[in-house]
């Protein structure tokens, strides 16, 4: 009752302030930095042409493929444009003749880089304008190749 007399504020009350004003600013802070996440990034184009596709595959293969590196002949398809459920996107159709037998795989691109190798499934590959892939051979040092 003394502290409402001499005219300063209940000790509960400026606990309260306190705690408000630090809720507040702390909100503040992190509404900010969500915020500068996003300062500087573009957005990627996610249909942009995959302009070096052979030496993305070929280091691709190296690195998650090594069944496929005892190839000896391989062929690919150029990028293409292919509708994907409501989107667009590149893939490429590779064939790897080995002592395994015959393996072709479905490439699909986004923003120009490798986002899914699987097994092409079906007709996928079934219409591919496959081309010689010496690169391939030639950098794997399999008996096709030229190391």
């Amino acid at each position: 009752m003394a502290e409402l007399l001499a005219g300063a504020p209940p000790s509960g009350f400026l606990r309260g302030v306190v705690i408000r004003t630090a809720g507040a600013l702390s909100a503040a802070l992190v509404a900010a930095l969500a915020g500068c996440s996003q300062f500087g990034k573009t957005e990627q184009d996610p249909n942009l042409y995959p302009a070096n596709y052979k030496a993305d595959l070929v280091a691709y293969i190296r690195t998650h493929q090594p069944e496929m590196l005892r190839a000896r002949e391989s062929y690919v398809s150029a990028p293409t444009l292919k509708q994907f459920d409501l989107q667009s996107r590149y893939f490429v159709c590779l064939r790897i003749d080995g002592p395994d037998g015959r393996k072709e795989k479905f490439a699909v691109f986004f923003a120009g880089a490798i986002n899914q190798f699987v097994d092409a499934a079906g007709e996928q590959c079934g219409a591919a304008a496959y081309q010689p892939f010496p690169e391939l051979l030639a950098v794997l040092g399999t008996p096709g190749g030229k190391k």
